[in-house]
């Protein structure tokens, strides 16, 4: 029922050199805030299942209270090997266990897994993170869980994920759990469901469009003579210092571009380059694309 790349590709490369906290060294993650004590399993292992994984793990939460459930043989060895945890093949002990679930699997996949959690949630918190299916067709299928709609994106992985959920069955108290669960992986962000698939076209595939903002910067460097090493640090850190001055400021975008683009200076001639490659509205029609895509998928 899981074989096969998950919900988005491959799992994320195994870093041997990686060690993380043992159980007994928990931040004081309380159970009714997500943490010590809260059992929590994982569908899928693939990059978003692995990520989410890895946040959790990074954050403290004890390997002891975590299980995965990964069909793929040797995906699941190595994610054994790297994060400690228990892998297991199929669902039951992983639904059995577990008081809090993802579902981290492709939506041609979800059918499978559906059909495995029937009749086994009851009364537990499900978050479902697959891209364009609605928390209708989660709660007709999971009769008495508590589920929720959740867009990660793979940033949960350094804990700095952008984490939206829409609360479908879930009461105070769940939301209340679930609010303490995503913190360790971000910044959690209560929306209504229909802004999720807009929400899926901007947070959840927006790494890969960042990314490809960096690739473009550090390839220029490189090819002016900057040594691609140092010229992808430097772009990386320049997006990561630009984002965090936006939200801690809470400055307008607008407002930080006046505040380094100086008249008849080099940013201002790059910004005119951009503009007459109508880069701006390229941004807008990818988003507007991955929308309708999003919608398409449910």
């Amino acid at each position: 029922l899981f074989g096969g790349e998950r919900a988005h590709g491959g799992s994320l490369p195994i870093l041997p050199s990686q060690t993380f906290p043992p159980p007994s060294t928990g931040k004081n993650l309380g159970r009714g805030e997500g943490g010590k004590g809260l059992k929590v399993g994982i569908v899928g292992g693939g990059r978003l299942g692995s990520s989410l994984l890895r946040g959790l793990l990074r954050a403290g939460f004890p390997q002891s209270e975590l299980m995965v459930c990964e069909r793929d043989e040797e995906r699941a060895k190595n994610l054994s090997l790297q994060f400690g945890v228990g892998v297991v093949k199929e669902c039951g002990p992983l639904l059995e266990n577990s008081e809090v679930i993802f579902i981290a699997v492709k939506p041609k996949e979800l059918e499978g897994v559906l059909e495995e959690m029937e009749g086994k949630v009851e009364g537990k918190i499900v978050l479902s993170c697959v891209a364009g299916v609605p928390l209708e067709r989660m709660e007709g299928r999971l009769k008495g869980a508590r589920v929720f709609r959740l867009m990660p994106n793979l940033a949960c992985s350094v804990g700095e994920g952008a984490m939206v959920y829409s609360s479908g069955t879930g009461g105070e108290e769940e939301r209340r759990k679930v609010e303490g669960l995503l913190e360790k992986l971000g910044k959690p962000l209560e929306v209504p469901e229909e802004k999720m698939d807009v929400v899926t076209a901007l947070s959840g595939s927006g790494p890969a469009y960042f990314s490809l903002v960096i690739q473009a910067l550090a390839e220029a460097a490189e090819e002016l003579g900057m040594p691609r090493k140092e010229a992808l640090k430097l772009a990386s850190q320049t997006a990561k210092g630009t984002g965090k001055m936006l939200l801690e400021l809470e400055l307008e975008p607008e407002e930080l571009i006046r505040m380094v683009a100086s008249p008849g200076g080099t940013t201002e001639a790059a910004l005119g380059e951009l503009e007459r490659g109508k880069v701006f509205e390229a941004f807008k029609r990818a988003l507007r694309v991955a929308w309708k895509r999003a919608g398409e998928l449910g």
